[in-house]
């Protein structure tokens, strides 16, 4: 029995690490985003709002909000999707189960392209925004969390605008987007 108690106890402990390890990520996260935000000129306070949040960066990193409306209206899509798979389970009929879970895992992978790939061109223009190398804009669409925290606590990091050149040229001439 004490052995039980010693496991349960180590099983707590480890995973008690783990929590606090991950508030702690996304009080760093919510920190640099939030610092990212006001060094483009929008409000920092964006960066807790959940979708609002997302809205932002695309603004951000493509200088508007087009992208931004794709991507809700793709998500709705899926979670739509989502909920018709919900209701095929009350089917009794097993062949009538697996044809909509062919057609669910089907529909399933031809959402998740438009999605993925909005995320990860967001993640790679909004390092870009910020006239950040290209190696780091590749980093920033495989470890996009991380690099945001090094973007928001680097004091060199400005922002260039979106298409990753400086909006004022060395003639403080504007460059037209």
């Amino acid at each position: 029995m004490a052995g039980a108690s010693l496991i349960f106890v180590i099983f707590i402990f480890v995973y008690g690490i783990a929590i606090l390890v991950s508030l702690a990520m996304a009080v760093l996260q919510i920190v640099a985003t939030w610092k990212l935000y006001e060094k483009a000129g929008e409000p920092g306070w964006s960066s807790i709002v959940p979708v609002y949040y997302y809205m932002q960066q695309i603004k951000i990193a493509t200088g508007s909000y087009k992208l931004a409306w794709v991507y809700i209206g793709t998500l709705i899509v899926y979670l739509i999707g989502c909920i018709a798979f919900a209701f095929t389970q009350v089917f009794e009929n097993p062949d009538v189960m697996e044809t909509a879970q062919i057609i669910w895992m089907v529909f399933y992978l031809i959402m998740l392209v438009p999605l993925c790939g909005i995320a990860y061109y967001v993640s790679y223009k909004f390092a870009k925004a910020y006239g950040k190398s290209q190696a780091f804009c590749i980093l920033s669409i495989f470890f996009p969390q991380i690099m945001i925290i090094i973007m928001g606590f680097d004091k060199s990091t400005q922002y260039v605008g979106p298409k990753g050149v400086p909006l004022y040229n060395n003639l403080n001439s504007y460059n037209n987007y």
